[in-house]
């Protein structure tokens, strides 16, 4: 049990610094709805252009607002 927790601390932050680096290099991902079939115009999750941002670019640009709004 206590080799697990090691390995779940090691490995924790290395993942959620790729996803991380992952989400600023390529902050737009493919939308899950309409990507078997490639754009679908009557999409609403992505609007028909096939591609959404990613979630943690979501909570990204959240964070970032509420921040900006914050300090204003």
């Amino acid at each position: 049990m206590a080799t697990a927790i090691a390995l779940l601390v090691l490995w924790l932050p290395i993942v959620t610094l790729c996803y991380v680096g992952w989400c600023l290099v390529s902050p737009w991902g493919t939308c899950r709805r309409c990507a078997p079939g490639g754009k679908n115009r009557t999409c609403r999750a992505c609007e028909g252009t096939g591609m959404r941002p990613r979630l943690g670019w979501q909570l990204y640009v959240y964070f970032r607002r509420l921040h900006r709004d914050g300090t204003r």
